[in-house]
């Protein structure tokens, strides 16, 4: 995995963990920045997951905000799936009251989020098959 300017990418298990470097994502060229990182560690993935760690993230534009829905479709269409975790209680409250706490599975940790991913990839039971 190549290093980025916005973002530090760890890999966990075929899961990318993602931290945000700025505590603030508003600035229109930031967003950008942030989005185009972001669109090539899901592309780099492929079907794999994106764990969004939002520890250090204080702020969200609503422009930042609209690129998270649509790398939420463009994963899904690949077939991969993003989850959220750590948000600050500001930044959660964003997701309560536009509802996108409704789109995005959001975690209180990094923890709970990986294990989400683990149940994904379970096999099949018998009555499936």
């Amino acid at each position: 995995m190549r290093k980025f300017d916005s973002i530090v990418v760890e890999n966990q298990d075929g899961i990318s963990v993602i931290h945000f470097v700025d505590d603030k994502i508003m600035d229109t060229k930031r967003i950008q920045l942030v989005n185009d990182e972001l669109n090539s560690v899901a592309e780099e993935n492929k079907t794999g997951g994106l764990l969004l760690n939002m520890e250090n993230v204080r702020f969200l534009s609503s422009a930042a905000i609209n690129k998270l829905i649509v790398l939420d479709k463009r994963v899904k269409s690949i077939g991969g799936q993003i989850r959220l975790s750590n948000l600050r209680p500001e930044v959660r409250d964003v997701f309560s009251i536009t509802n996108l706490d409704r789109l995005f599975s959001i975690f209180d940790n990094s923890t709970e989020a990986m294990k989400s991913f683990a149940t994904r990839k379970s096999p099949k039971s018998r009555d499936q098959e």
